[in-house]
């Protein structure tokens, strides 16, 4: 894959998975990129970065990431996945490098064009820290214009090379048809993601997808496309099925736009490559990249579905006997908490799955979630809703292989990269904090107040802020931007756990 990028190059992508491995990611992002462009201190990338405004070291601070240049893997270590926004940085830069020529050999440049090309936390992250980011844009895009071969008068892609001319017509029509569905479906898919979920991530990651097939279809010759369409002669819009004519609701229109698109983005693959093999690739990359928003999309619309009400999330364990623990969470659900999660450090196996199916009984006839600490096996064995992770527990991924894949996955984050990060691996739901100092955990650090905000204007998926929340500081945290909360001692410690849950929850009014 990495035949026509430079050395440089090379090194930066292999230092990214390096960075990736080292911190136990379950991907390579593209955060670990621009890491590693920094890491290159000699490289081009790295020398444009300091000429605009932010030396590597400042990088590095600003993604919260300490210099490992030279960091090497052992031989035979397991490579670690590209993300699909670490491929779409990838094709980007490619096309960075075709601008100037086909043979064109991809660099550092290319590659830190690619991931401040469009808007995103990366390019917002290192403006905020001094990054005269327009100007260096503009900067690399001069570059790229100064350096770009002659265009022939034809357009862009060499003409095609078909034995009978009527074979082109019909490759016009293949792609025009394809690439009409593509950009119809992505449209849908984006308007329930927009108006029905309201979630600002899924939104932008969609338009970003959206504007990339546009790049794209813009590489096929357009003048071809609409000459070869001919909708009153296409036999295709005369043929309709019943389950076209029909949708249950608005997750089945969804759902069939997904697929729509997918198979759209398969056909341009599969036909442009009669024209521009590379060209077909970029297609490809879009079409792995709308399974996965497919993935986190329909994961998101099960997490609203199942929390959607939820709105205090009461966190109980260390209790002395198996009669505290029913009595706490007895009173915290007649107090009207919509979800207990069983928190146990230290408990034998058998004595923790124990308290789990009784936590479980109490929560299924009070009709609230359950969810378990740490232990998806337990959890599973419980029959409990869902699991919760923190950062150093089970990888998601790996939890979802014990649970199945409808029981809800919890994950703790701090900040915000851990918070894209648990988006993109398809968390049911979010911890977001710690918000205040706990009386029940210690923390080294406070995200805050700030954090929550972040929170709120990142993401729609159900999420807690958590972290020493009580009643006296809950409205601080609902003026951040919170809508659900969980808290523990707040609750358990108190002297009367009902009571104080339903002074907690009547805050948290809908």
């Amino acid at each position: 894959m990495l035949e026509s990028y430079t050395a440089g190059a090379v090194r930066a992508v292999n230092q990214a998975q390096a960075r990736a491995r080292h911190r136990d990611a379950e991907s390579v992002e593209p955060a670990d990129l621009l890491a590693a462009l920094a890491d290159e201190a000699e490289s081009r990338a790295a020398a444009l970065l300091t000429e605009f405004g932010l030396a590597p070291d400042l990088v590095r601070a600003a993604l919260g990431v300490t210099p490992l240049a030279g960091l090497e893997s052992p031989p035979g270590t397991p490579h670690v996945p590209y993300s699909a926004d670490f491929r779409a940085a990838l094709a980007e830069a490619e096309l960075q490098a075709r601008a100037v020529g086909r043979s064109r050999a991809v660099a550092t440049e290319h590659l830190l064009a690619a991931l401040l090309s469009a808007p995103g936390p990366l390019a917002e992250l290192l403006a905020a820290e001094g990054l005269a980011l327009d100007a260096l844009r503009e900067y690399l895009g001069e570059s790229v214009a100064a350096e770009a071969l002659p265009i022939a008068l034809a357009g862009e892609v060499p003409p095609l090379e078909l034995a009978d001319p009527g074979q082109e017509v019909d490759l016009g029509r293949m792609l025009d048809a394809s690439a009409n569905r593509a950009r119809e479906g992505l449209r849908v898919v984006e308007d329930y993601v927009r108006f029905v979920l309201d979630d600002p991530g899924l939104t932008r990651r969609l338009k970003e997808v959206r504007h990339r097939l546009a790049e794209a279809v813009r590489g096929l010759d357009l003048d071809l496309l609409m000459g070869a369409r001919d909708t009153r002669g296409d036999v295709g819009t005369h043929i309709m099925t019943a389950s076209e004519q029909a949708r249950e609701n608005p997750r089945a229109v969804l759902t069939a736009n997904f697929k729509r698109t997918g198979e759209a983005l398969r056909s341009l693959e599969e036909y442009s490559k009669l024209a521009d093999v590379w060209l077909a690739g970029r297609f490809e990359v879009l079409r792995y990249d709308v399974y996965t928003l497919e993935k986190l999309v329909l994961t998101a619309v099960a997490a609203y579905r199942s929390l959607q009400d939820a709105r205090l999330m009461v966190l109980v364990g260390g209790l002395p006997t198996l009669g505290d623990l029913t009595w706490i969470v007895g009173e915290a659900l007649a107090g009207g908490a919509d979800v207990i999660q069983l928190r146990e450090k230290g408990l034998p196996d058998r004595e923790l799955l124990r308290r789990a199916r009784e936590v479980r009984i109490l929560t299924a006839q009070a009709h609230a979630r359950f969810i378990l600490n740490d232990r998806p096996d337990l959890a599973r064995l419980a029959g409990a809703d869902g699991v919760h992770l923190g950062q150093e527990d089970l990888a998601l991924r790996d939890a979802r292989r014990i649970v199945g894949p409808s029981t809800l996955i919890g994950l703790s984050t701090h900040d915000r990269a851990q918070l894209d990060q648990a988006i993109v691996s398809g968390a049911s739901y979010l911890g977001v904090g710690p918000v205040f100092p706990s009386a029940t955990k210690d923390f080294s650090d406070l995200a805050g107040l700030a954090y929550v905000g972040l929170a709120a204007e990142t993401t729609n998926l159900p999420w807690f802020a958590i972290g020493g929340i009580t009643e006296e500081n809950v409205d601080q945290v609902l003026e951040a931007g919170a809508t659900r909360v969980a808290v523990s001692s707040a609750v358990v410690r108190a002297d009367s756990p009902r009571e104080a849950a339903a002074a907690m929850r009547g805050k948290l009014a809908d």
